[in-house]
């Protein structure tokens, strides 16, 4: 479907929108995009020595929290099926990434371009971020792929996520469990209809879990219900 750097890269593009305060599998979370420490996984290995600091004032924080707001916006809008707008941000990120070039890794054993940046070395981090999701946002729209960026169907939760089933079913982030919490109230859910009024208490519950059951075996031939069978008379 995309290439494998490719899905790496809209992977840290969904886990950075994620860090914004927000519900995140039913739970109301802070700004977790303070510094590398608390980040969630796999933004700590793309963000070392970044130089985080502790004051919201820091223009390295203050530029990646700009990028994730507009990586959100997005994924909104791609969720929202308006592909108009999700290109409007898209393009947003390539106008900032400027001039793109292809070099080899110094201690690549590949003679083949691997890593794309923008402008000359030493550019800062985020703008390498910045640069590398854009690309790879650029991939899925080109691809005609936009739908697949998501935002969990999970009660209470806002993550994003992308959709790599081959049918577009995916309607829940791995991050917060939401699947699980769905499947378990919807269950609760048939079980409270089952026991509703006019039922015998306890009894749809209970034929309920007997339905889940594997079937018992019906015993030896010739007994019924653990009772010896009446022998048919044979036919002179």
């Amino acid at each position: 479907m995309f290439s494998a750097i490719t899905t790496a890269r809209l992977a840290q593009a969904a886990t950075l929108a994620n860090t914004a305060p927000g519900f995140r599998g039913g739970r109301q979370l802070p700004d977790r995009l303070d510094g590398p420490a608390g980040l969630p996984s796999p933004l700590p290995s793309i963000l070392p020595d970044w130089g985080f600091e502790d004051d919201p004032s820091s223009a390295t924080l203050r530029s990646v929290r700009k990028l994730r707001a507009v990586v959100a916006g997005i994924w909104q809008d791609a969720a929202a099926q308006d592909a108009d707008a999700a290109l409007e941000g898209i393009n947003s990120l390539i106008g900032a990434a400027g001039a793109v070039r292809a070099i080899l890794p110094a201690d690549s054993t590949v003679r083949s371009p691997a890593v794309l940046v923008a402008g000359q070395d030493g550019d800062a981090p985020d703008k390498s971020l910045s640069t590398a999701i854009a690309l790879a946002l650029t991939d899925v729209a080109l691809a005609g792929e936009l739908s697949r960026l998501r935002t969990c169907s999970g009660e209470d939760c806002s993550n994003a996520f992308v959709d790599l089933t081959r049918n577009r079913s995916k309607q829940f982030c791995d991050e917060a469990n939401c699947a699980n919490r769905a499947h378990v109230k919807a269950y609760r859910a048939r079980r409270a209809a089952e026991a509703a009024p006019g039922a015998a208490p306890g009894a749809a519950p209970r034929a309920a879990e007997e339905a889940d059951q594997p079937a018992k075996p019906s015993g030896k031939p010739g007994k019924k219900n653990g009772k010896p069978g009446k022998k048919k008379a044979k036919k002179k």
